[in-house]
């Protein structure tokens, strides 16, 4: 049955993970993005959108894109991108825009965001069918109990998936050389990453953004040794999807 499935084999069975490479998977990322903050959340005006039913902002040509697909639908389920500081049109990464208080970082080992050589994650999202169970509402880690949805989530609860999409970025930044990341999320988000062994720094006040948002950086070199050995394996098979 799949609850006896190690997390590594549940995931090989039922996802991976893809670079969005040519122009048609890039617009399969920016359908994604339509639907979830167009169609589920309601976040964007409807004069942003494009007639394809595509959401996409000026730092989309000059990003990475990363596809997170479900293997037995064959369906797109999630998506996020990295923005490196150094390709970006505007020489700015998108949160300096869209985070109006100052950046914290006494409790970071930068002293601003364009120490060294950085990028931003953002447009990290998943499906709501995907997201998360009834019993997975606050991020819960879950204790595998029954569920009426799809048996492959008998087990481990669907909110690995995130984790999956931050592990993608980790090993993108590394790709790129980039030394860290900074990306907006929910704290309770950010609280299930680093209960998993993501490492972060909040460099700020939390903010309403479409629902509580606060910074964090997100040091990639650090990701990999603290995790536990299934984590470690789940890291390795998303890094041989991403990585030929």
């Amino acid at each position: 049955m799949d609850c006896k499935l190690s997390l590594v084999t549940h995931y090989k069975k039922y996802f991976c993970m893809v670079k969005a490479l040519s122009p048609e998977m890039k617009k399969i990322a920016f359908n994604i993005r339509y639907r979830v903050y167009f169609e589920e959340q309601n976040m964007i005006a409807t004069d942003g959108l494009s007639k394809e039913r595509l959401e996409t902002d000026l730092w989309d040509a000059w990003s990475i894109h990363t596809l997170l697909y479900h293997k037995p639908s064959g369906q797109p389920i999630g998506n996020v991108r990295l923005v490196p500081l150094d390709a970006s049109p505007t020489k700015t990464l998108p949160i300096e825009e869209s985070y109006p208080n100052p950046f914290d970082f006494s409790q970071a080992p930068v002293q601003d965001i364009r120490s060294g050589k950085t990028g931003e994650v953002s447009r990290m999202l998943i499906l709501s069918s995907f997201r998360r169970r009834k019993s997975d509402k606050n991020y819960d880690l879950g204790s595998g109990e029954s569920s009426s949805e799809d048996q492959s989530d008998k087990r481990f609860p669907i909110n690995y998936l995130p984790v999956c999409l931050i592990f993608a970025t980790a090993i993108l930044m590394l790709e790129e050389k980039l030394d860290y990341g900074v990306g907006l999320m929910e704290p309770r988000l950010a609280r299930l990453l680093m209960r998993f062994g993501v490492g972060l720094n909040r460099i700020g006040e939390t903010t309403d953004y479409f629902g509580p948002r606060a910074p964090y950086l997100i040091f990639p070199e650090l990701i990999y040794k603290n995790l536990s050995p299934d984590y470690q394996a789940l890291y390795d098979a998303i890094q041989s999807e991403l990585i030929n």
